[in-house]
């Protein structure tokens, strides 16, 4: 097994099995990101107070208030030989780099050696982290950050008919938050009988975004109704369920800490689930489908088989038999084919809404309690629309393609509905497919860095008249009217619009909220304008004092007060949040100095899918490496500023 690093940080492993491929893939993980591993896999054992001490208690106490251990478990016993066999090469790549050099790993070394195991309880806890998201205060605290409004993925595909070369295209854009666990690693893998090159979050073994000589693939984020809350009548230790008090199953458990005494706590369980205080003080039960409830186990054996494929079709088929619990998956291939597929665990309830997961139901009525799931092969699939292209920015799977999916050919309640949009991206993105003409490779390219700030041109208007006549706000207001509605990093004016709709639409909340926009007259479209202007006037006199609290102008240029990167090699920011109908994503967090980005794009990958070997170019941020003393590499930031990708060697 050889690994040899090019100069921007990417790892390409050539091994003489698979084996040897996974194992490679763990070594030169560690190398670039050991520490933050291994605190992901203490937390995700449950453990990370006792190896680190109280600052993971919270953490820890939530682990075994759920029960979680026990659902690892399960996670794990279902793992296929071939898996787990995978899974320890891997392990034994991050042990060996880690035993061969003491520093790596930091103060986190304590979790060594890790196992199989641990990779699984680091998937299982990413996927129940995915599902929580969609909760936003019925169980759990709200999703979201200090300067975050939103993540997203955007994705997209166009057939080799519809495509100016030819041939298929594919474009891999995920973007996440640049912290454990969502960071990625990009490496390119050889092997005899598999070659692929793609990225994964950090402490997965192999890729889950890729492509290889046959095919490519990658995910979005699906609205699933897939979190299911249950409120519950409680008194002393029974709850109430069919009109009869229920006695929970209850389990004490010993939390250890590090330096200090263990902490005790209580697993509580309902016939519905895990039962948590939630925010408010409410007694609550969760059902997690396709995690804690009816597991979909498959997800790290599916990525490998999904990387064997050699059509989008076969790739399709691959997830049908090793289902992923959530994500949808647009694919491109050699033959020119592209697809979409919606997938991820949804419960079979006849006649049930998807808004139904996004209440609290009733926990006294058993026929709210679903038992089972749909079948992936029931769920949303298209390969080769007519139109020629595919794409998803995170909003529901029928605006896969046009003319969209019909949701009347598919279970009831498995997403949203057509006219219950996420985001203003989706009709723009569609708007920009569904043209006449070819769709190249620059056309693609064009949309992804486009930093047009859609949202402004919906309500920018009304706010300005809103704001007419007030005298304290005469600044502020002609600063956005000079203003180009860009989010480039000259642009005077943004920073001000950003604070401005981060108060206005605050975290956790949807933009396109009837409450806050005037919704579309036809499903799909645009929203038309704000619904309370008077009240974004006064979000708008807040972001101005907020502006004054951190001594910057209100025409501030963008890049000149926020930062892709550390000093020496950060880079003027540009780009914004998803929410705001942008396709360059970026996420910042004001800051009394320079205001860091902290998310947004993560792999941007092109691949055109000729009759050799695809030609790909991509970029990772916030770049390749985390550890202290990793392999020599270049910033990507100053490229990233620059609307500039990195071009791939051929994939051989």
């Amino acid at each position: 097994m050889d690994i040899s690093w090019d100069e921007h940080g990417t790892a390409t492993i050539t091994a003489e099995d698979e084996w040897e491929a996974c194992r490679g893939f763990g070594y030169a993980q560690a190398l670039t990101h050991a520490t933050a591993i291994l605190e992901l896999y203490g937390i995700a054992r449950g453990r990370a107070a006792a190896l680190w001490g109280e600052e993971f208690l919270e953490g820890d106490l939530q682990h075994a208030q759920l029960g979680l251990d026990a659902a690892v478990d399960t996670w794990w016993q279902e793992q296929q030989t071939g898996t787990r066999t995978r899974l320890q090469s891997f392990c034994d790549g991050v042990n060996d780099a880690c035993n061969e050099d003491p520093s790596l790993g930091g103060d986190r070394r304590e979790a060594l050696p890790v196992g199989p195991r641990d990779v699984i309880a680091h998937t299982f806890a990413l996927f129940f982290g995915f599902a929580r998201f969609w909760d936003q205060g019925l169980a759990f605290p709200a999703a979201g950050g200090p300067g975050l409004l939103g993540g997203g993925s955007s994705a997209w595909a166009v057939s080799a008919e519809k495509s100016s070369k030819g041939e298929a295209l594919l474009l891999i854009n995920p973007h996440i938050p640049w912290i454990a666990p969502y960071r990625m690693f990009e490496a390119r893998t050889l092997s005899p009988d598999r070659n692929c090159h793609g990225a994964t979050p950090i402490g997965f073994p192999w890729q889950s975004f890729a492509y290889t000589e046959h095919v490519g693939w990658t995910h979005t984020v699906n609205p699933l109704p897939q979190l299911w809350v249950y409120e519950l009548e409680v008194s002393d230790d029974h709850y109430l369920h069919d009109g009869v008090p229920v006695p929970f199953e209850m389990r004490e458990h010993l939390v250890a800490v590090r330096a200090d005494d263990p902490v005790a706590v209580t697993e509580r369980r309902s016939v519905h689930g895990p039962v948590i205080d939630a925010p408010d003080g409410t007694p609550v039960a969760i059902r997690v489908a396709g995690v804690l409830h009816q597991p979909v186990t498959t997800a790290l054996e599916c990525w490998w088989r999904m990387s064997l494929a050699e059509t989008v079709e076969e790739l399709f088929d691959v997830q049908e038999q090793w289902p992923l619990p959530m994500f949808n998956i647009l694919a491109a291939d050699s033959s020119g084919s592209i697809g979409a597929a919606f997938c991820g665990a949804t419960p079979a309830r006849p006649g049930g809404a998807f808004d139904d997961s996004r209440r609290r139901l009733p926990g006294d009525d058993p026929g709210q309690l679903w038992t089972h799931l749909n079948s992936p092969q029931s769920l949303p699939r298209v390969v080769n629309p007519d139109c020629g292209w595919v794409q998803n920015v995170n909003e529901t799977p029928w605006w896969f393609c046009d003319p969209p999916l019909d949701p009347a050919q598919h279970p009831d309640g498995i997403a949203p509905a057509p006219d219950q949009l996420r985001d203003i991206r989706s009709p723009l993105s569609r708007a920009a497919l569904d043209r006449p003409g070819p769709i190249s490779p620059h056309d693609l390219l064009d949309l992804k860095w486009g930093t047009w700030t859609h949202l402004a041109d919906i309500v920018l208007d009304d706010l300005l008249d809103a704001c007419t006549g007030i005298a304290d706000l005469t600044e502020a207001a002609d600063v956005l009217r000079a203003w180009d509605r860009r989010a480039d990093a000259g642009s005077r004016g943004y920073l001000l619009f950003h604070l401005w709709a981060h108060d206005h639409f605050p975290v956790g909340d949807v933009v396109m909220d009837d409450s806050r926009l005037t919704p579309s007259l036809e499903a799909g479209g645009l929203p038309r304008g704000l619904r309370d202007p008077a009240a974004a006037a006064e979000a708008l006199r807040r972001a101005a004092h907020r502006m004054t609290e951190l001594g910057r102008p209100f025409d501030a240029p963008y890049g000149r007060v926020a930062r892709i990167g550390t000093d020496p090699d950060d880079a003027p920011a540009s780009g914004g949040p998803t929410y705001f109908g942008l396709f360059k994503c970026l996420e910042i967090l004001p800051a009394e100095g320079a205001w860091p980005a902290i998310g947004g794009d993560t792999w941007i990958c092109l691949v055109q899918f000729g009759p050799r070997t695809p030609i790909a170019e991509g970029l990772l941020l916030p770049g390749p490496a985390s550890e202290e003393g990793a392999p020599a590499h270049r910033s990507p930031a100053a490229r990233y500023t620059r609307d500039e990708l990195v071009p791939h060697p051929p994939l051989t």
